[in-house]
């Protein structure tokens, strides 16, 4: 099990909610404009994904729940990112391959499906040979299509939904 402390967001650390809010925001701008996706070193500071895929908001701040679920989602975009540049690469971190390994024994992975295949598929893939065309590879071909569909899934329909919720009725 993770001895790994989460973020909570609180009254006294939203500052630093909000950089990482804000982090979040370039890292989709850079994907959208520069590859409508995933690709080869995204442009972003780095995302405390270790401490926010699996953070929560305090009672004070839960009307900030969905900020929360941004930068969750968020998280795990970045680690998708870090994760393509590996293979990208022929590389391996053993950092990143802890966390993704560890994240996969955290009891809350076990309310979030959807990440838990994602965070699967990347220790798969990871696992696999290495070769720079991972896509091709049985593991390395079903993550390229799950973070496109992690792509549409957070990052489009983030600002699909902005503009839903922004029109005039």
């Amino acid at each position: 099990m993770m001895k790994q402390t989460f973020f909570k967001l609180k009254a006294d650390n939203y500052s630093e909610f909000q950089v990482a809010f804000g982090k979040v925001f370039w890292m989709y701008d850079d994907m959208i404009t520069s590859y409508g996706g995933f690709g080869h070193n995204i442009d972003f500071e780095h995302i405390e994904y270790e401490r926010f895929l699996f953070a929560s908001a305090d009672v004070e701040m839960a009307s900030y729940q969905r900020q929360v679920e941004i930068v969750k989602q968020g998280s795990l975009v970045a680690l998708g990112c870090e994760v393509v540049n590996l293979l990208d690469e022929e590389g391996r971190s053993d950092r990143i391959y802890h966390f993704i390994t560890t994240s996969l024994t955290y009891p809350a992975i076990e309310h979030m499906p959807f990440e838990k295949e994602v965070l699967l598929l990347m220790k798969q893939a990871l696992d696999e040979e290495l070769d720079v065309a991972w896509e091709i590879l049985p593991y390395g071909s079903q993550l390229a299509d799950k973070l496109r569909e992690v792509y549409e899934r957070y990052v489009l329909n983030y600002y699909k939904n902005m503009l839903q919720e922004g029109k005039v009725t």
